[in-house]
């Protein structure tokens, strides 16, 4: 019978550095573009959150759906 928990190592080097860096980066954008829209365009605050949250939720799911451990 397979393992069905056969996951890979994490991989670390250059490649898991970079793939780091990259959602540091997406991560401080969204932070610096919450903080434009409240301070510029005075969008509320709760409208932020609201978005951010709704944003969260289908995006948490992908990420962790992204392997699922099954090769079939």
């Amino acid at each position: 019978m397979d393992n069905h928990n056969n996951h890979s190592a994490m991989v670390s080097g250059p490649k898991a550095q970079g793939s780091s860096l990259k959602w540091l980066g997406i991560c401080l954008g969204l932070i610096a573009l919450a903080v434009v829209a409240v301070t510029i365009f005075r969008v509320p605050v709760s409208t932020v959150f609201f978005g951010a949250v709704l944003l969260a939720c289908p995006l948490m799911h992908i990420w962790m759906m992204k392997d699922g451990g099954h090769k079939h």
